[in-house]
């Protein structure tokens, strides 16, 4: 009673699908597969998108903040150097996860190093001009 379909032998040819299971028996579970899911497109929800691209460009931020702050504060005197420090950090950190960001994370690595540089130029001016005079 349960002879083979004429189209079970093109299809077995194609690999689309397996040979039917003898009459009785259970089905193997590959047999069962209709369709290979790497053909399946996904769609990403409006709202997916948005939680992913919002959140690559907080260290890139955090970076320019931070940095603007070490500038501010090494202007004054050496208090922007653990600011600027940070914003360094952050910048490099940014740098490898956050390639969308290059022009927030690259500002705030530039504001970052000037700020240290400001500060290392008051650890200068006090260690050799100021500290003598005392």
């Amino acid at each position: 009673m349960s002879t083979p379909h004429q189209h079970d032998d093109a299809s077995a040819q194609l690999g689309y699908t397996r040979a039917p299971a003898p009459p009785g028996s259970q089905l193997d579970w590959a047999s069962t597969v209709t369709a290979p899911t790497e053909f399946v497109p996904y769609s990403y929800p409006e709202a997916e998108v948005a939680r992913i691209t919002s959140r690559r460009r907080r260290l890139a931020v955090a970076s320019l903040i931070c940095g603007l702050a070490g500038l501010a504060l090494g202007v004054i005197g050496v208090f922007g150097l653990p600011i600027a420090l940070i914003a360094v950090a952050l910048a490099l950190i940014a740098r490898s996860t956050e390639n969308r960001a290059r022009a927030l994370w690259s500002s705030g690595l530039v504001s970052g190093l000037v700020g240290v540089l400001l500060a290392a130029g008051w650890v200068v001016y006090i260690s050799q001009i100021v500290l003598p005079l005392l």
